[in-house]
């Protein structure tokens, strides 16, 4: 049986790359819609390993902030969080803040959401890149590019000033 080259399909693999990427560089990973908090505690994914993280409470609020739905949709794709190489990991973690970040996948461009919030994260956001989906494993190309709030928004403010100059010049 063969499969139909589909959006979903690429969807997908991104999703399996993203998390195969966490596992293999040492990260933990956790989906928005499978946030529950329950004592500053979230149980995060690396592999076949779940793993118990305890959150700072200055990143409680943010949390739980962006990972509530907005119009059905969640801002970001993951919370993701350094835990290193460990055969077996231990009864609960605790963060690192600069260990955590928001995590979006895939090329497209910021939602007017998403944009309205990165001026009020704290914690970074990486933008998980892959150049092709459909190339065979060891040809993928993954990238993570990781910012501040700020930054991204700096980097917007540049790419609209740009296209407004090329708009200009022609």
């Amino acid at each position: 049986m063969g499969l139909e080259i589909t959006p979903s399909l690429k969807d997908a693999l991104r999703e399996l790359y993203y998390k195969e990427g966490c596992d293999q560089k040492g990260w933990a990973y956790i989906a928005l819609k499978d946030i529950d908090i329950k004592g500053n505690t979230l149980v995060f994914n690396k592999g076949v390993h779940r793993i118990s993280i305890k959150l700072m409470d200055k990143i409680v609020t943010e949390v739980k902030e962006l990972s509530r739905s907005v119009n059905g949709n969640f801002l970001f794709d993951y919370l993701a969080c350094k835990t290193g190489q460990l055969s077996k990991y231990g009864d609960v973690m605790l963060a690192n803040p600069d260990a955590l970040c928001w995590v979006k996948i895939g090329n497209g461009a910021f939602s007017s959401d998403q944009i309205d919030v990165l001026d009020r994260i704290k914690l970074p956001l990486v933008v998980f890149r892959i150049k092709d989906v459909l190339a065979p494993p060891a040809k993928v190309e993954m990238r993570w590019d990781i910012r501040s709030g700020d930054e991204w928004l700096d980097e917007l403010d540049d790419l609209r000033d740009q296209a407004e100059s090329d708009d200009e010049y022609f």
